[in-house]
């Protein structure tokens, strides 16, 4: 079984494998079903990341413009690295809120059965799910992601759903 230094090695390298165009595709399916994942109407704080595109997470920046132009009241918030430090950064509302009605997290993969997620290492998703059981936890990663089995640790957090350019995950 494959450590998750080691899977995150090759998801990386199958990710970063993909054309401009499929990544370009793949990413507008995951945009489309972001916008079916749940009634945004009656979500007031939202945690989204902003892709590393380098690294080709998938680009999520049309729903954002869609939520943008479709639910004003919805509060947008997400983390930025300034001078070498993670920020949360309010981008349509003022001060971080006391917690999050909804968060979607980037991955490099995840666990088809308990929805965990693999990210780079750091631990920041885990750390910060864990302060918000109440809130929707959203994937958003590529269907070549997917993996049988993650070896999960006390401290990682699965989610409620994973959306990917085919399918949402649990369906």
């Amino acid at each position: 079984m494959e450590s998750k230094e080691e899977l995150r090695e090759r998801l990386k390298r199958a990710r970063l494998e993909l054309t401009d165009a499929e990544h370009t595709v793949k990413s507008r399916e995951i945009v489309k079903k972001l916008k079916l994942a749940m009634d945004w109407s009656r979500i007031k704080t939202l945690h989204y990341f902003e892709p590393m595109l380098d690294l080709l997470e998938p680009d999520i920046a049309e729903f954002i413009n869609y939520l943008e132009d479709n639910f004003r009241d919805l509060k947008l918030f997400t983390p930025r690295k300034i001078e070498g430090t993670w920020q949360l950064i309010a981008v349509n509302g003022r001060g971080a809120p006391d917690g999050f009605d909804a968060v979607i997290v980037p991955m490099l993969g995840f666990d088809l059965k308990t929805l965990h997620r693999i990210g780079y290492g750091g631990g920041y998703y885990d750390r910060f799910l864990a302060n918000l059981p109440e809130a929707r936890k959203i994937g958003a990663c590529f269907e070549l992601g997917k993996l049988d089995h993650i070896p999960a640790e006390p401290h990682d957090i699965p989610l409620d759903a994973i959306i990917t350019e085919t399918a949402t995950y649990p369906s």
